[in-house]
């Protein structure tokens, strides 16, 4: 099939890379235009542009696909279906025209669970313990296309936000490359409408959520760490048992010990003779952290470089306003 791909995002590398390696062709390439990134705020091409580049593919950069001059030029190449992922803008009904089989979507959740920009966090933030992804059809209405096809998976009980975005990518590679090829054999496919009363939305994030309250059970603790890892991520500041501030950091991977007996009296946040951390209910073991201007690194290397010990304490508010 000819296809023009549409994605900005990391979430369709692995499709689009799985296309390149199929019988299909990709005609062309549109993205998102090169946005300011990094500490020294330099333009930086999206991550599906930069593939794209590398690999000679025809490439269109633009902040509105649906204007006469983007418009013009991709339904001159006649493609037979619009392919898009993680694209970052609506499609309109006259671009879906251009191709006869219209747009489809890869999707990371279990539709019409979380619909919207942030599937993943919103998951884990939800304290599921499966999720996956949805091949459908792109319609006018934000991800409420009939589905042609899932692929669940469970979540794991330390999987964080950036690890199960990445294997949801590869998961939903396949599916919908085989939905491609159902259509390119003129075999039927089975588009099942999506029930709208189950529905669910799952804005994106914003940075004001990069905070964590340790005075909640250490399930809800974990799923909002893992959910907001790697962005924004929970901050907090670490104090060592004489209330001296230690560094700050944000916690990334971790794992909820939720029958874990607390000792008497003992107050959320603080760390317990095992180095675990008190919570509400239960108990929270960090496996990975980022001190301020640091890299992530494990909890031993942590303990290494800042000291972690019995009666410190972690600490962690909304931002201020």
């Amino acid at each position: 099939m000819n296809i023009i791909f549409l994605s900005s995002g990391a979430f369709g590398l692995p499709t689009l890379k799985l296309l390149l390696a199929s019988q299909h062709r990709i005609l062309a390439v549109i993205s998102q235009p090169d946005r300011p990134a990094g500490r020294g705020r330099h333009f930086t091409p999206t991550p599906v542009a930069q593939f794209a580049h590398t690999h000679g593919l025809p490439l269109t950069t633009t902040a509105n696909v649906n204007a006469p001059e983007v418009l013009a030029p991709m339904a001159a190449l006649a493609p037979d279906v619009l392919v898009v992922i993680a694209f970052g803008q609506k499609l309109s009904e006259n671009l879906l025209a251009i191709a006869p089989h219209g747009g489809i979507n890869l999707h990371a959740s279990l539709l019409p669970e979380f619909r919207g920009a942030a599937p993943i966090n919103r998951a884990i933030l939800a304290g599921l313990t499966h999720t996956g992804v949805s091949v459908i059809r792109v319609t006018q209405r934000m991800d409420a296309g009939d589905i042609l096809a899932l692929g669940p998976t469970p979540i794991g009980d330390t999987e964080t936000a950036g690890e199960l975005h990445d294997r949801l990518a590869d998961l939903g590679a396949p599916l919908l490359v085989r939905v491609l090829n159902q259509l390119d054999r003129g075999q039927p496919l089975y588009a099942t409408p999506q029930d709208d009363s189950r529905a669910s939305t799952a804005p994106k994030l914003t940075r004001a959520m990069g905070w964590v309250d340790f005075t909640q059970s250490a399930t809800a603790v974990s799923a909002r760490i893992r959910g907001l890892s790697p962005w924004p991520g929970c901050a907090v500041n670490v104090f060592t048992a004489d209330a001296k501030l230690r560094t700050g950091a944000i916690l990334h991977q971790c794992r909820a010990n939720a029958q874990a007996p607390l000792p008497p009296a003992a107050i959320p946040g603080t760390v317990l003779p095992d180095l675990t951390i008190a919570c509400g209910t239960g108990t929270l073991s960090i496996l990975t952290l980022q001190p301020a201007g640091r890299k992530v690194m494990d909890l031993p290397a942590f303990i290494n470089g800042y000291g972690l010990a019995q009666g410190y304490r972690l600490e962690s508010a909304p931002p201020a306003g």
